[in-house]
């Protein structure tokens, strides 16, 4: 004998202990029964123990719908004959899919220079010299190799200075912390003339793919004081490798 949905009148398997269509419960849930020897009404762990209970029913009960509503058969027979539940969970799996692509784009492709910009202030923050040099476009390694005697020295002192200067402005355990107002793609003009001035002060032919001009709302934070200023820095990609141009030197 056929077995139906007494709220909407869908046929159902036999065994059915919920309608695929309209998520209908069927049947009635026994209810429990009164300890021997408990005081009317129940107490307040009893109430909050059939509250879970009832709970996770309710959770297991609809995980079992959804599980249900998305078999191929539901599937297929979306456009004949819409299941309601099916429809439900599709959208919310369409949503969350979204959620999840918005995402990750904005972790991938937005701001793409903020991998060196993390890493030169984190740099100035612990004052760690192969941090900061990383930040620095390779042209200008190759220039300070021919002025200076040893180049991992001199980031260790322009670190040193940096750091003393701001102790004395802000004292100890310095915090540099920034928010990004404004950003600007630089054209393909802009990044010809980019390359033209370092051909020119560097005599070195570099290959830049992208830029931007970024405008920056910086806090330095020390123990005694802090400040907040704004400045504008540009950032340039040479062989695939992101490089803070001229910028930042002002810390």
């Amino acid at each position: 004998m056929a077995k139906f949905c007494t709220s909407c009148g869908a046929q159902l398997d036999d065994n059915a202990t919920f309608c695929t269509s309209c998520g209908a419960q069927l049947g009635n849930a026994p209810s429990a029964a009164p300890q021997p020897g408990a005081p009317a009404g129940g107490n307040a762990g009893a109430a909050f123990q059939n509250a879970a209970a009832q709970a996770g029913n309710t959770m297991k009960n609809g995980f079992n719908a959804a599980k249900e509503s998305l078999s191929m058969e539901n599937i297929k027979n979306l456009k004949t004959n819409p299941n309601k539940t099916t429809l439900i969970v599709l959208g919310g799996i369409v949503i969350v899919a979204i959620i999840v692509i918005i995402v990750l784009f904005n972790l991938i492709f937005a701001h793409p220079y903020k991998g060196v910009l993390d890493d030169y202030l984190k740099a100035i923050e612990k004052n760690d010299p192969d941090k900061f040099k990383d930040c620095i476009p390779e042209y200008q390694l190759e220039k300070l190799e021919d002025d200076v005697d040893d180049v991992d020295d001199y980031f260790e002192d322009r670190l040193d200075r940096m750091t003393d200067h701001l102790e004395e402005e802000y004292g100890d355990d310095i915090k540099i912390s920034y928010e990004i107002k404004e950003e600007k793609k630089l054209t393909d003009k802009k990044l010809d003339d980019i390359a033209d001035e370092i051909k020119d002060r560097y005599d070195e032919k570099v290959d830049i793919s992208k830029g931007y001009k970024v405008k920056l709302k910086l806090k330095v934070k020390g123990d005694d004081d802090d400040e907040t200023d704004t400045d504008t820095w540009t950032f340039i990609k040479i062989d695939g490798k992101w490089s803070i141009y001229e910028g930042g030197v002002g810390l």
